[in-house]
């Protein structure tokens, strides 16, 4: 694995001088604010509408900047994890394309090194994206108005504050061990695949083949990586987040379902970054 330190700077100086890096950062930035400037709205009518009818409004009275705050963040998780799963397909599979593959194996590093080096930008990218689309998240919903006290019905607290926020590190920390898997799981379909479109197709199809089917599977779905990232049809511990954030007292996944996703993500996610390496080792450039 020689190499892989600088495989790992040269592809973070490459992202960087991206257009499409900073186009997808904008789209986390976009994209929570937009969810939550939308989720205000829709609250905003309802009293409207509400006072004009004499109905009184239910819900919470206290605290509905948690509800907003979370469905931001993870509207950008969720688009995170399409832009993780491209960026994980595209890198090996172009690379060997273009002949780049080929050359950093010869004048840097080794075959697994190129591979380890391209592994270690997930984490990079999921701490990053989950941060700024949680500082968006966080903008828009104080510019919206909402609080971040207790979540308090009728003058009842249902939870407070700080056990909303132990929560919600519970269900980032699941989420984004997730979303560092599904980076992996697109590198070890770059190396199988011939070039980067079927890399694509094929790690987008597999992913959303999951999605439709994973219901199916009941609690055997948690088994598998991709249940535990922000998906488009997500069950997600963000899923369970949101619902918590809205006063749901029976909200967020159980203790085992949580361990689950804090060992077995990150064990299918080194798997994968293995595979990937042992494809590469094995197949020309």
């Amino acid at each position: 694995m020689s190499g892989s330190l600088r495989v790992l700077r040269a592809e973070f100086m490459r992202m960087l001088a991206s257009r499409a890096a900073w186009v997808g950062a904008l789209m986390i930035i976009a994209v929570p604010a937009l969810r939550i400037w939308a989720a205000s709205f829709a609250q905003r009518a309802k009293e409207i509408q509400a006072m004009g009818s004499g109905e009184t409004v239910t819900g919470l009275s206290e605290g509905t900047g948690w509800a907003m705050l979370v469905g931001g963040w993870r509207a950008g998780m969720m688009l995170a994890t399409a832009l993780l799963l491209v960026q994980g397909a595209r890198s090996i599979a172009g690379d060997r394309e273009t002949g780049v593959l080929r050359l950093a194996v010869t004048r840097s590093a080794s075959r697994s090194g190129a591979v380890v080096g391209r592994a270690l930008l997930g984490p990079i990218l999921v701490v990053g994206m989950v941060a700024l689309a949680g500082l968006t998240a966080f903008l828009a919903t104080t510019a919206a108005g909402g609080d971040f006290g207790d979540l308090v019905e009728d003058d009842y607290a249902i939870f407070t504050a700080d056990e909303v926020i132990a929560e919600l590190r519970r269900a980032l920390l699941v989420g984004s061990l997730g979303l560092m898997a599904i980076h992996a799981f697109g590198l070890l379909v770059s190396s199988l695949a011939r070039g980067p479109v079927l890399a694509l197709a094929g790690s987008l199809a597999t992913l959303l083949v999951w999605d439709v089917f994973k219901d199916d599977f009941g609690a055997a779905s948690w088994w598998v990586f991709a249940t535990h990232a922000p998906t488009f049809a997500d069950a997600s511990a963000m899923f369970e987040m949101v619902k918590f954030a809205g006063g749901y007292s029976d909200a967020g996944l159980p203790p085992a379902i949580h361990n689950m996703g804090l060992v077995l993500a990150p064990l299918e996610g080194l798997t994968f970054v293995l595979l990937a390496a042992l494809a590469v080792r094995r197949r020309p450039l």
